[in-house]
Formats: structure tokens, sequence, C-alpha cells
């Protein structure tokens, strides 16, 4: 489950190169950052990447990120997207002709569905398995920004996510965050987040020894059919590892290199699972 492809960032420094015709090579790097385009305030923890490769990278606090990561072609399109805001996809040679380096976003409107409880105390359901044996573990292995894991559950009716639990075996950090990402599948193999703004997970090493769970319910997150639920390395967070206890004969781990990348699975269900309340 680890991650083929290291992705450095660069934040302070800005590398002038010479460039070979159509093409950047990893270690070349330029900085570049993605702003609101209503305030011109930098937007953080951006996602980066080109279509269908293991090649992005996601933007810092402030909305800079390095264009330098893998050999990229001019043809190829970067795509940003950020929950909250418009996605924008650029040529990388429109990139380069961008004389501030300066990208913006729209900000984005949702329309927030009415919802009725049909059965308050009956109707509540787990999607996923906890896991508690210590034999297996897979997670975030690597500093790789971008990179995300999970699993795939479906829904049979409309369900409110009530909570999300974590079964972690391994934390070598004293304290870690964790970007929440829901995805439903809106064509063929195509998956759409679903979430209307950004829900972090943060907890501390201590917190390990048993379950660790997050209340959902202030998010209304609404699922049904097919799912995906991840959580992504959307930060800098130094050397280090975060594995779940994963449970091998239960299901498969759904991870992609960066939000860009295909979908792959790997043998073994990670201890994460949801509980949830069915609506009408």
């Amino acid at each position: 489950m680890k991650p083929q492809n290291k992705i450095t960032v660069l934040i302070s420094v800005l590398v002038y190169l010479v460039l070979t015709p159509g093409i950047y090579t990893f270690g070349q790097a330029s900085v570049y950052r993605v702003l609101d385009a209503g305030s011109s305030e930098g937007i953080g923890f951006v996602n980066a990447g080109i279509p269908g490769k293991n090649i992005g990278t996601v933007t810092d606090e402030n909305g800079s990120f390095t264009l330098g990561f893998g050999d990229i072609c001019d043809d190829d399109t970067l795509r940003f997207s950020m929950i909250g805001y418009e996605s924008l996809s650029l040529s990388v040679k429109q990139l380069k002709e961008m004389p501030s380096g300066i990208v913006y976003l729209n900000s984005r409107t949702y329309d927030l569905p009415e919802l009725k409880i049909v059965y308050p105390r009956r109707s509540e359901i787990t999607l996923g398995v906890p896991v508690l044996s210590e034999a297996l573990r897979s997670g975030f292995s690597d500093n790789n920004l971008g990179y995300e894991l999970g699993i795939k559950v479906n829904a049979r009716k409309r369900t409110k996510l009530r909570d999300i639990n974590l079964n972690v075996g391994i934390c070598t950090y004293d304290s870690v965050t964790y970007r929440l990402n829901v995805y439903k599948l809106s064509g063929f193999d195509s998956w759409e987040n679903i979430l209307t703004r950004p829900v972090y997970l943060s907890f501390k090493k201590e917190d390990i020894s048993k379950t660790i769970t997050f209340d959902l319910r202030e998010h209304s997150i609404i699922i049904e059919g097919e799912t995906i639920i991840t959580l992504e390395h959307y930060r800098d967070l130094g050397e280090g590892k975060l594995l779940f206890l994963t449970q091998f004969f239960t299901g498969t781990t759904w991870h992609r290199n960066t939000k860009e990348s295909v979908w792959t699975q790997s043998p073994g269900q990670v201890g994460l699972y949801l509980k949830g309340q069915v609506l009408r």
C-alpha cells in the first residue's frame, strides 16, 4: 500500500531554471499560489494533480505549491480542486505562461436537501467492519501529500452519517490531523466528493489504545448507494507513519496517490467504519 511516488513540496524558495522544451523534470521547480478569486487570499490545502496519473500535490496553508513533481509535459492538464470552490483545469503550458504565477479559484454554492427522519430509534446501521485483531496493520507509511485511503460501502437507503470510527494500531506522531472525503458514484467509474465544507479529524498518539470516534452529525453528511469514505494526508506531517488495524478476509482497502490518480484496491480492510441513520 506504499505510494510509489515521493512528492517534495518547496514552500519558500523559488528556483529559476532552464527547461527542456515542453517538459519539466524533477528537481527543476517553480512556486505558484492558489488564491480566492473574491478575496485574493491564499487557499490552503488545495489539491493539484494531473488526471489519471500519480502526479500531484497539495498547497500549503498559504496556497503555495511547487511545480516540479515528476516529468510533466506542456500538454498535460493540471486540475485544481477544493471543497467549497469550483474546480479548475489548466494545461501546464498555460501555467508556465502566467507571469504572476497565481491561480484563482471561484467559490461554489451548494443546494442542501431537506431531510426527514422516518425511524428515529430503530434505523441505525453500521457501514464497514470494526477491526480488533493486531495481526495485520496498514495505512499511511510515508509523508506523501494527497495520498488517501479508506473503504467502499453500499448504503441501500439514504443514510445520514452519525459518526466515523477508527481502529489504529500504530501512530509514531504525537498528534495527527487528516481530511475526511466522501465520494459518491456519479458516472461510470467517476467519483464525486459530496462534502460541502472540509472536515478534519485530529487525534493524539495516546488515543489509539481504543476505538477513536468522531461525531459527524453537525456536518449533515447524507449517502446513498456505493460510496467511498477516505482519510487524506493533506498536510506535511514530517517523517512518521499512521497504521490501522487491518483484517485480511473482510474486504479491500481503496487508495490512490493523489486526488487525480486512479483508484486502486489492496486485499484487507482497514479499521474504519461508520454508523448512521436511515432517512426518507
